[in-house]
């Protein structure tokens, strides 16, 4: 395990230096902080965590010694320049393409879960940024193209929730507003009302006290 700062490893039983290790590295203020890891065979930006986008060379890069972040740039990183996939995983193989860069919407069950198993573009796919998924499906942006596990991606999760409160917030004049609610344990996107593609850590995003949209996004959104 690695860490340093705001930085840890995922316990995945692999050993510092091997190829495939998922960890964390996070920048809360402006601050750069450096994560000690083993940059051999190069690093690959897996999973955005932060609103603030993650941009290789501006607020994120690495070294021989490691991965570096700043201006509240958090992400979940993997040594290697290919993502892992795991044997044995149950569930429907959907093939999801952005072309042109544009958003792609893929129809799929989702209740589950869904995880990224094969990249087939050149450009990286990282989820919350260039990748994510709603109740109705899997959306790709930025010319990400790939290969998803959805269903069974996890045979020792827990049942999901699904009780929650539905909440309507639009952003009216492509400004941003912020829907004051009570948020215990997330908010999914149920529904949405616009045009502009609603894409969660770009112009909607929640914390505990509520839900913001920006940008002309207007959804119905589940609370729990």
């Amino acid at each position: 395990m690695v860490l340093l700062l705001a930085c840890s490893a995922d316990a995945f039983g692999e050993p510092p230096t091997a190829s495939g290790m998922r960890f964390r590295c996070e920048s809360d203020r402006t601050e750069q902080h450096y994560c000690e890891v083993d940059t051999d065979e190069g690093i690959t930006l897996v999973k955005q965590l932060s609103k603030t986008p993650c941009m290789q060379g501006r607020n994120w890069d690495y070294d021989r010694h490691g991965v570096w972040v700043s201006h509240r740039c958090r992400a979940e990183f993997i040594t290697g320049k290919s993502v892992p996939v795991e044997d044995k995983v149950d569930g429907t193989l959907v093939r999801c393409e952005s072309r042109a860069n544009r958003v792609e919407h893929c129809l799929a069950e989702t209740r589950n879960g869904v995880r990224l198993t094969r990249l087939l573009s050149d450009s990286d796919c990282v989820e919350n940024l260039d990748w994510g998924y709603d109740e109705t499906g899997i959306w790709t942006a930025r010319g990400c193209r790939a290969e998803f596990r959805v269903g069974k991606t996890d045979a020792t999760a827990s049942p999901i929730e699904t009780r929650s409160t539905k909440l309507l917030c639009e952003s009216d004049d492509r400004q941003r507003k912020r829907c004051e609610v009570t948020v215990e344990k997330g908010v999914d996107l149920l529904r949405q009302l616009s045009r502009t593609r609603c894409v969660k850590g770009t112009n909607w995003g929640w914390d505990s006290a509520g839900i913001w949209v920006d940008k002309g996004c207007r959804a119905e959104f589940g609370v729990y």
